[in-house]
C-alpha cells in the first residue's frame, strides 16, 4: 500500500509497520481470493501471545482466502493490516476473535470509528460482514448476537472447509446463504438459532506461522497440545464448556519440532503438567537440547525435572496458581491443591535455582474470614524464609461466571474489595509485592458475562457515553 499521507495516519502506519518487521516468517502462508480480516481487539503483544490470531489465519489462507491481520490500539483511526496496510474499511468480511469479554469495549471502539452501528439489524447492505468466535461464544455467545451477523461457535478446525468456501464467494448475499448451512453457525439475525458446537482435533498440531520479539512468550514458537482443562475449578468456565479435553499426539507434536528445527518453543495447554505424554515430551526436549517455555502449571505435578528444564530456558522465575488464600478457601473453590504440594513446589524450585516467584490469588467470596487471612500471610512469610529474592502476588476479585459452580454468586462490591486489597497491603511480608487487579474491568468482565442481545448494546453505549 502507498503510504498515508497525514502526519496521524502515517503514524497509526508505523506503528503496525514495527510490529509487522519484527516478526519472522517461521511458515509462508498466502491466498488471493477475497478479503478477510481477521481482528484480535487488543494490542499487539496480546494479540501475538494467542495462537489462535495465527492458526485461524493459516486454516483459512491454506484454502486459498486473503486473510489479513489486525489488532488494536485505543488511538487508532485507520486500522492497517499487518501484512499489506490495507485499512480495515476496505474489507468486506470481519472476524473478530474473542478471547476475553471486556474486549468486546475495544470492538466498540472500532465500530464507532468505522461509522457501523451496533446492531446488526440497524446496517445495510454496504456494510461488511461481521463474525464473531473465540472462547467467550463457548459459553456466551448471546452476547454478542445483537451485534454479530454470524456467530461462529466452537472450533473452526471442524468445518474450516465449509467455512472457507463461504468466504471465498462474491456476492455478499451468496456468503450469507452458504453460512446460514454450517452447523457451527448461530445467527439471531438470519433466524439461524439452532447450531452444534464442535471441539477440534489437535491433528494437525496447531503451532504458529510466526515468531516476535513482542510476543510474551519473546520470539518462541507457538505450539497447542492441549486444547480444554480436565479440572473443575469452581470459578473458572473452562473446565466446564470446552469439553471434551484434546490432546496432541507425542508422534505429531514431535513432528512439529523436526519439521522446524532452530527454534524456541512456547507450549500452550490449559496445564502442560495435565498433558498425558509429558514424560515422553521432556525426554525429547532434553535429549534435542530445545529450549521452551509452557503456558501453565499445576503445583501438585510439577517435578524437578520439568524445573530444571525450564530453569536450562533461561527462566527466571516461575508461576503458581493457588487461587485461594486458604486451604479451606481453596476446597471451595474446588482447587484441589493443598499447602504441603505447594511447598514442595517451592522448595523443589529453590533447589534447582529459582530466585522469583509469582503467586495467582482470588479473593471476595462470602466464606473468607479473619483466619483464612492469618494463613494467607503466613504461607508468605514461609516463601520469603525460603529465600527467594522476589514474591510477587497478583490478587484479582472472584468474578462469577455462567455455568460454573459460582454462576449465581453476586461478585464483591467495590468498598469491600477495596478495603481487602488495603488490609492485604498492610499485612503482607516487606519483600512481597503485591499487585491488585483492577475493581473497574473486573465489574465489566463480570457484568458483560451475563449479557445477552440488546442488554450488550445498551450496554456499550452507556460506556462510551461515560467515556465521552
Amino acid at each position: 500500500m502507498r503510504r498515508p499521507r497525514s502526519s496521524e495516519a502515517f503514524k497509526e502506519y508505523s506503528h503496525v509497520l514495527k510490529f509487522r518487521n519484527s516478526e519472522k516468517i517461521v511458515r509462508k502462508i498466502e491466498g488471493n481470493l477475497g478479503r478477510v480480516a481477521l481482528i484480535f481487539p487488543n494490542s499487539y503483544t496480546i494479540a501475538s501471545g494467542s495462537l489462535a490470531w495465527s492458526w485461524v489465519q493459516t486454516l483459512l489462507t491454506e484454502r486459498g482466502l486473503n486473510v489479513q491481520r489486525f489488532f488494536y490500539e485505543n488511538w487508532f483511526e485507520r486500522f492497517y493490516s499487518m501484512e499489506d496496510q490495507i485499512p480495515l474499511d476496505e474489507f468486506p468480511v470481519w472476524l473478530f476473535t474473542l478471547q476475553f469479554e471486556n474486549d468486546l469495549l475495544n470492538v466498540a471502539d472500532i465500530l464507532v470509528k468505522k461509522g457501523i452501528p451496533f446492531s446488526a439489524f440497524e446496517r445495510q447492505a454496504y456494510h461488511p460482514i461481521i463474525i464473531f468466535g473465540g472462547p467467550v461464544m463457548l459459553f456466551n455467545h448471546e452476547l454478542v448476537d445483537e451485534i454479530a451477523d454470524f456467530v461462529f461457535v466452537g472450533d473452526l478446525e471442524c468445518c474450516v472447509d465449509e467455512f472457507s468456501e463461504a468466504l471465498r464467494l462474491d456476492n455478499k448475499d451468496d456468503i450469507i446463504r452458504h453460512l446460514l448451512n454450517i452447523n457451527q453457525i448461530y445467527s439471531r439475525k438470519y433466524g439461524k438459532l439452532k447450531f452444534t458446537n464442535c471441539i477440534g482435533n489437535l491433528s494437525p498440531v496447531p503451532v504458529a506461522h510466526f515468531i516476535t520479539p513482542f510476543s510474551p512468550y519473546k520470539n518462541k514458537l507457538l505450539v497447542e497440545i492441549g486444547r480444554g482443562c480436565i479440572r473443575r475449578c469452581a470459578f473458572c468456565v473452562t473446565g466446564y464448556t470446552k469439553k471434551p479435553v484434546k490432546f496432541a499426539s507425542l508422534d505429531e507434536v514431535i513432528n512439529v519440532f523436526e519439521e522446524r528445527k532452530g527454534y524456541e518453543y512456547g507450549l500452550i495447554s490449559a496445564t502442560i503438567t495435565d498433558y498425558p505424554y509429558l514424560e515422553g515430551l521432556l525426554d525429547y526436549l532434553e535429549s534435542q537440547n530445545i529450549k521452551f517455555s509452557i503456558s501453565s502449571m499445576r503445583a501438585d505435578k510439577i517435578d524437578k525435572r520439568l524445573l530444571m528444564l525450564l530453569k536450562n530456558t533461561d527462566h527466571h522465575s516461575f508461576t503458581i496458581a493457588p487461587e485461594g488464600i486458604s486451604q479451606k478457601m481453596r476446597d471451595v473453590m474446588i482447587k484441589d491443591l493443598t499447602t504441603e504440594q505447594i511447598i514442595k513446589t517451592l522448595e523443589l524450585a529453590r533447589e534447582v535455582g529459582f530466585k522469583h516467584v509469582k503467586f495467582y490469588y482470588i479473593i471476595g467470596l462470602e466464606e473468607e474470614d479473619e483466619n483464612d487471612y492469618a494463613e494467607f500471610f503466613e504461607f508468605l512469610k514461609t516463601v520469603v524464609d525460603m529465600g527467594y529474592q522476589e514474591v510477587v502476588i497478583s490478587v484479582n476479585p472472584l468474578v462469577p461466571k455462567p455455568f460454573t459452580p459460582f454462576a449465581d454468586r453476586k461478585m464483591v462490591e467495590k468498598r469491600e474489595y477495596d478495603e481487602k486489597t488495603k488490609f492485604i497491603r498492610r499485612n503482607v511480608p516487606k519483600k512481597v509485592r503485591a499487585d491488585f487487579e483492577s475493581y473497574k474491568l473486573s465489574r465489566i468482565q463480570y457484568e458483560l458475562s451475563h449479557l445477552k442481545g440488546p442488554q450488550t448494546v445498551d450496554y456499550l453505549e452507556q460506556i462510551i457515553k461515560i467515556e465521552e
